[in-house]
């Protein structure tokens, strides 16, 4: 034990003084006349006088002294060293993601060693080796003291890409001959890494080298492979036993969190087929460990088919019912995603990901579009005809010849038939490198007709499926930045039975999902269009959040690791969703070698402070002190078996007493307090609630791109079970049937009576696109606010703060336009407060809703963008409004401010009368 103010000892020498001055001036005794000694029996005394103070009393004031003096010396438990201590350290901290697993227990040995080298007066450095978002490594710290090294170690976090071995060599080869005399102490992962050699190296002209361990058994990481079928598995470091953990199979909602939609047991040390395990795995996002924390147990999957827009390109002819192109290839989409149909001019402003064209031909404006659309980016995918057979390819135009991955030979090629010598073709095994690959081949589908690719040198690239004879039945070229597919067969029954077939919608959903993510460039070299821009990033809770702008792209033409500019998560946007995941691209984990005398690690002992105990202790005996010379005094009656008990509890919390160590404090803190975001009281209907939060996503976007305001994401909230207090503006939707508790209503009441804003919207009740009088949406709004605190309400106009926070508003609109909005009316004192309450039927949410691909979902009538634009501006003013309250008010004063600046000097008079001053 240790002293941090060891000189405050002096005063125990204070207390022998004590003792004589108590028995050197004892307590006065107190006069009494006795009237007879009749009255003197009958008299019980009810307080005690000495002559001097009583032993015992003397002996627990000088103890509860005695015990302030040490409190006040801060004395220190240090625990028993098993090793020297250095007076030169170098902790080297490994902060990547395989040390997420016991990252607070790193941090715990590291602040045990590096307090043990700054008590003894030594010298204490820290080198982290992953590198920082922004991809240069951390510079070396150099705490000078305990409280300094607490601070750093407390702000440090594990970081979710592996470290940089050989960036961490370099920076302990610069430092030099400084390391002779340093011992060095590795707080390791175990994980082989690149750079593990070179770092060995550096480390060699160190003093002494120690390399800290976890239980290496603790780290697993999961991976997925597609080769051809999708492989999931739980890796472990070689030799660990086997266990079986949950997976559980994620999907990503509208504010990129991710939702569990199934779950299934995965066994480790070996891959699994996805689909066994989780047979709907086709609409997931995302497979997950819940007891593997960090990215290491999380992977993401591609893009699915849900989050394309898709087009049917209607043509003439195709859309006879039972027997057209259009009835077949509808019933296949309807089982792989929902799609649009329409001619060329009504899908291309839609802007689809994808167009599947059935057979027919596309002339002028139309044909220019969607070849302009391919070049962009586009999918196209078409299917052969009779149309198609009757054209040539000498007389084919360039445009046209464009939108066909191969030259195409004139006429159709019969299969069967009394006319044909040949006999119907079966489908060849599909080759690896396409998406149809894995997909089982049915017995009943054949070929009776096809269109036949001219031979060409380079025909086997652009081929994705043959029949068993070799000739093509499904090929594709790149044009431009998009691409284009062709089948050699009708989706129709009349050239083959593969639409009749369960292959057919498998084909097509692998067409949907896989496509856009399949290199099929012609070249190399990395321009614009192979690389993917990033779209969200995984933190390491687990969750998507927006890229720093540091992230780089992604090139499609090479074989990318995570790292600190590239960062698990999604690239592409959100129509692909091309996956970057932790285990991709890297070597099955192994054993790291040692860095030094190996040693496990155990239980970190820390310095344990013994002052808050003591200054417990000692002010729980000065308490009994005072109890009992207020029994002796008469005041009250302590009982012998009171003060024993007193006595005893002050002992054992003194001794119980928690020392106060700065990193053992872990207060728990609301997520919704971390940062600023809106909120919205969820009703119960899913579409509503989804609708609100895409309109309140689209607003929080809106801001944080135009203003210094930075929002979170927002958040539905239910009054009674939420608290309220985090969020400065609450947007409650009113539809029927909606109705507050008891306990809702107080939430929302104690919420106005403490300055927050409700925006109330009764989402456009007895509108245009409403079809209803709205009148039991206005009797569920008067149901739900009886008993709030709402002020009187007037129409808000042009001259109210909120129609100029920001903007300068005349009209005030959100999907619908002309409907009033009400505010709190002003005081009789023509000032303005902040109106708590702002009501409206504008339905404003969905005029600010984006979905997942950034589209506006919902049309707003009737001037469409316009009025979109004056709707989200409402949106700004309105939480500038909630923000900032009422500042803008003074601007109603400035003309007649400027008129007196202006006129006051001018007019000879001694400047204006302090009563008509504004």
């Amino acid at each position: 034990m240790t002293f941090l103010s060891p000189y405050l000892l002096l005063f125990l020498l204070v207390l022998p003084a004590l003792w004589w001055l108590v028995r050197a001036i004892p307590p006065q005794p107190r006069r009494q006349r006795f009237p007879s000694l009749i009255l003197l029996r009958t008299l019980s005394p009810t307080r005690q006088d000495a002559a001097r103070t009583p032993l015992w009393l003397l002996i627990l004031r000088m103890a509860a002294l005695a015990l302030l003096i040490l409190a006040f010396s801060q004395p220190l438990y240090i625990p028993q060293q098993n090793h020297q201590t250095p007076q030169n350290l170098l902790l080297i901290l490994d902060n990547d993601w395989a040390a997420t697993p016991h990252w607070e227990d790193r941090k715990k040995h590291a602040l045990a060693l590096g307090e043990a080298t700054l008590r003894s007066g030594g010298h204490v450095a820290l080198l982290l080796s992953a590198p920082e978002a922004d991809g240069h490594m951390p510079h070396l710290l150099q705490p000078a003291d305990r409280m300094a090294l607490q601070q750093v170690l407390a702000g440090l976090s594990a970081q979710p890409w592996p470290s940089d071995r050989k960036a961490l060599a370099r920076e302990l080869q610069a430092l030099g001959p400084k390391l002779r005399d340093t011992t060095v102490i590795t707080l390791s992962d175990g994980v082989a890494q690149p750079g593990d050699e070179a770092l060995q190296s550096s480390l060699q002209p160190a003093q002494r080298k120690e390399d800290i361990r976890w239980p290496r058994c603790d780290l697993l990481r999961l991976s997925i492979q597609h080769s051809p079928h999708v492989m999931v598995q739980a890796e472990t470091l070689p030799d660990c036993p086997k266990q079986t953990l949950r997976l559980l199979g994620m999907k990503l909602g509208t504010s990129n969190h991710f939702t569990t939609q199934a779950n299934a047991l995965l066994p480790t040390g070996a891959p699994h087929e996805l689909e066994s395990l989780l047979p709907d795995s086709s609409s997931l996002d995302a497979l997950s460990l819940p007891s593997v924390p960090g990215p290491a147990g999380i992977v993401l999957l591609p893009g699915k088919a849900g989050q394309r827009r898709i087009g049917l390109l209607r043509t003439n002819g195709d859309d006879t019912p039972l027997t057209g192109s259009n009835f077949y290839l509808a019933r296949a989409m309807q089982a792989v995603i929902p799609y649009q149909e329409g001619t060329a001019d009504s899908l291309l402003p839609r802007h689809p990901d994808i167009m599947i064209a059935t057979d027919g031909t596309l002339s002028g404006t139309a044909l220019d579009d969607v070849l302009a659309w391919v070049r962009k980016g586009g999918i196209l995918i078409r299917f052969a005809g009779p149309d198609l057979a009757r054209q040539s390819q000498q007389t084919m135009k360039n445009d046209e010849a464009a939108l066909l991955p191969v030259p195409l030979l004139s006429g159709m090629r019969q299969l069967g038939g009394p006319m044909s010598w040949g006999t119907p073709q079966k489908l060849a095994p599909f080759p690896i490198n396409t998406p149809f690959a894995g997909l089982t081949i049915p017995d009943d589908a054949t070929i009776f007709r096809q269109l036949l690719a001219q031979p060409t040198d380079d025909l086997s690239r652009h081929v994705w499926a043959t029949l068993t004879d070799g000739t093509p039945l499904v090929t594709a070229r790149r044009e431009g930045r998009g691409l284009t597919v062709l089948f050699h067969i009708t989706p129709t029954a009349d050239w083959s039975s593969l639409p009749l077939s369960g292959l057919f919608p498998q084909m097509m959903e692998r067409l949907i999902t896989r496509t856009p993510t399949m290199q099929q460039t012609d070249d190399t070299s990395h321009t614009q269009s192979d690389s993917l821009a990033p779209w969200r990033v995984l933190n390491t809770d687990k969750t998507l959040g927006l890229p720093a702008p540091s992230v780089r792209p992604l090139l499609k033409t090479t074989d990318q690791a995570v790292d600190a500019l590239h960062q698990v998560g999604f690239y592409g946007g959100a129509a692909q969703h091309h996956p970057l995941n932790l285990a991709d691209n890297q070597r099955p984990l192994a054993d790291e070698m040692a860095l030094g005398s190996l040693r496990p690690a155990g239980q970190a002992v820390l310095e344990h402070p013994l002052w808050p105990a003591l200054l417990l202790l000692a002010l729980g005996l000065l308490l009994l002190d005072l109890c009992l010379s207020l029994g002796r005094s008469g005041l009250f009656r302590l009982s012998r078996r009171a003060v024993l008990g007193l006595g005893a509890g002050l002992l054992a919390g003194g001794l119980q007493a928690p020392s106060l160590h700065a990193t053992d404090i872990n207060q728990a803190v609301p997520a919704a307090a971390l940062a600023t975001r809106l909120a919205h009281i969820q009703t119960g209907d899913a579409t509503t609630d989804d609708a609100v939060q895409q309109g309140l996503e689209g607003l929080t976007a809106f801001l944080n791109q135009r203003s210094t305001t930075h929002l979170d994401h927002p958040v539905g909230v239910v009054p009674g079970q939420d608290d309220l207090a985090f969020y400065p503006l609450l947007y409650w939707p009113i539809i029927p049937g909606t109705h507050l508790d008891d306990a809702g209503k107080a939430a929302l009441k104690a919420y106005i009576q403490h300055n927050g804003m409700i925006l109330i919207d009764e989402m456009g009740a007895g509108g245009a696109m409403d079809g209803t009088d709205g009148s039991a949406t206005r009797t569920a709004l008067k149901n739900a606010t009886e008993g709030l605190p709402i002020p009187s309400l007037t129409t808000l106009n042009e001259q109210h703060t909120l129609s100029h926070t920001f903007y300068l508003l005349h009209d005030f609109p959100g999907r619908i336009a002309g409907q009033p909005v009400y505010v709190a009316r002003q005081g009789n004192d023509d000032s303005e407060n902040v109106s708590p309450v702002i009501i409206g039927n504008a339905d404003w949410a969905h005029a600010w809703a984006v979905d997942r691909n950034g589209e506006h979902p919902f049309a707003v009538i009737p001037d469409g963008e316009s009025q979109r634009t004056l709707a989200y501006r409402f949106g700004f003013n309105t939480i500038i409004y909630a923000l900032t309250g009422n500042y803008k008010n003074d601007q109603r004063h400035y003309p007649e401010m400027l008129k007196r600046l202006k006129n006051g000097p001018d007019d000879g008079s001694d400047g204006p009368d302090e009563s008509e001053a504004p």
